[in-house]
């Protein structure tokens, strides 16, 4: 066969091979990983040599004349496996990673749709449009911060805390605040402040730091099931030490149903269309569907002016259901790994050192959504192409534990079992919170890495003294690798 038979051939192959791959419908997979013209021919035939009879039936193509008279006609890959090939590009079981940026959307909205919700999640909220007379903020954006650097979506953590509080009773019973452990600390105009009249009796505060909305998505389109497996393999790898709590939730646009929550401090909402309602009432004051009711005054009701619901349009509220689709679009936290090979090396011996130490049992590095198509959220959410099937390192269980550090305050609709627990913190995004000056722990309390760590008791007593038992070197390996997360 000539040179140029053989290049004539080597394309006629990949023809036959991509035409196959863009019939099992997954046409973004065979672009990206199937070899171009350009390879080796020993390459092309890694992946396919096909023969003249099959040639034949692909699309009713013949094989070329000068092909027949000059190649063996013998069994090739997709002869002899073609129903394994086709499976294994069209199998629903099969894992990516989640897309890491600050920068871009993960795919799950097109791109004038993500800008709307970006536009609504950083829009400024007044009087007019519903702002409550007692608020924490006036805009998502205010609060979920844009990472340093960059033109960054917002989305992120930030330094605004929220305030809860309440009272013990004499039998150690905690009491939330009248109306509620939320406490607003702003208000329009001239008005006091709902936290210039909290009453000293209100003596259990607790302030929460915000959170990271990045890869909340694939968050919430981990399976119930998954999360409750995780518990159940943590009190059996740790002979029932350790075990988070999981919490069942109401999912609000699902009246009377559950799920198991992962958002909030307190694990206290599964749906971010339930988080985002929530999160509009009490931090902004504006009443939606599945939130209609405004804030009020320490328990005495404050009217606005504005009638409730104030967020109309759409099933569940016009800006709730954009802050929502916002959230979901938003991709997984990068990772801030150096470009030295020797850096890298510690880092790895960092990750090993996280393991042994056994602190991977709660900061789990690795959960997988729920495949496209499965429903979430107690069947009211399907979960998309672009948030299915896809690996995600969190470093994080998004359960309930006892770790010595959680908060004295019971916020309303937690059960008496999780008093005390706190949210396993998920560590993604970590370095980027550390370069930014960011504290940590759920109330900020924490100026480093090293304190949240000493810090553990409890339940997470034993990592936490393994850790104190490093030499110099193993514990700075291990602090890299939590700062390159």
């Amino acid at each position: 066969m000539t040179k140029a038979e053989q290049v004539r051939l080597t394309a006629w192959r990949l023809r036959v091979l991509r035409q196959a791959a863009e019939r099992s419908g997954r046409r973004g997979l065979h672009k990206r990983n199937l070899p171009s013209a350009a390879e080796p021919s020993n390459v092309i035939r890694q992946w396919t040599t096909p023969n003249v009879r099959f040639a034949q039936g692909v699309r009713g193509q013949s094989a070329p004349a000068w092909i027949e008279g000059k190649m063996v006609n013998r069994i090739s890959i997709f002869v002899a496996l073609p129903a394994f090939v086709l499976a294994c590009f069209c199998s629903n079981a099969w894992t990516q990673d989640a897309p890491p940026s600050f920068e871009l959307q993960n795919g799950f909205l097109p791109q004038k749709q993500f800008d709307a919700a970006k536009q609504a999640f950083e829009e400024v909220q007044t009087t007019t449009t519903g702002l409550g007379i007692h608020f924490n903020e006036t805009s998502c954006a205010h609060c979920h911060l844009a990472p340093p650097g960059g033109r960054r979506l917002p989305g992120g953590s930030g330094p605004i805390t929220e305030l809860r509080a309440g009272y013990l009773a004499r039998n150690n019973e905690f009491v939330p605040a009248p109306g509620g452990t939320l406490i607003t600390t702003k208000a329009v105009g001239g008005v006091t402040p709902e936290v210039n009249v909290l009453s000293s009796s209100q003596n259990v505060r607790d302030r929460f730091i915000t959170t990271s909305l990045f890869g909340a998505g694939f968050v919430e389109c981990v399976a119930d099931d998954a999360l409750r497996r995780v518990a159940r393999d943590q009190a059996k790898r740790s002979d029932g030490r350790i075990q988070g709590i999981v919490r069942e939730v109401p999912i609000l646009e699902a009246p009377g149903r559950t799920a198991v929550g992962r958002f909030g401090w307190a694990a206290q909402h599964a749906s971010l269309l339930s988080f985002s309602a929530d999160a509009y009432r009490n931090e902004m004051g504006v009443t939606s569907p599945l939130q209609p009711d405004d804030n009020t005054l320490l328990g005495d009701p404050v009217d606005d002016g504005v009638p409730d619901p104030e967020d109309t349009g759409g099933k569940f509220g016009h800006d709730v259901e954009l802050f929502a689709s916002f959230m979901r679009a938003l991709s997984a936290p990068p990772r801030r790994l150096p470009s030295a090979q020797k850096d890298r090396k510690e880092i790895e011996e960092g990750s090993k050192l996280f393991k042994s130490t056994g602190c991977t049992a709660c900061h789990l590095p690795e959960l997988v959504t729920a495949k496209e198509g499965e429903w979430v959220n107690a069947k009211t959410f399907r979960v998309p192409k672009a948030l299915g099937n896809k690996k995600f390192h969190p470093y994080g269980d998004f359960l309930l534990h006892d770790i010595g550090t959680g908060p004295s305050v019971l916020r309303e609709g937690t059960p008496l079992q999780a008093r005390g627990k706190i949210r396993t913190a998920p560590l993604w995004g970590l370095g980027t919170r550390l370069a930014n000056g960011e504290p940590l722990l759920h109330d900020g309390s924490a100026p480093t890495v090293e304190d949240a760590i000493q810090r553990h008791k409890n339940t997470a007593a034993t990592e936490a003294e393994k850790f104190r038992h490093l030499n110099t070197r193993d514990r700075a390996r291990m602090l890299k690798f939590l700062q390159s997360l």
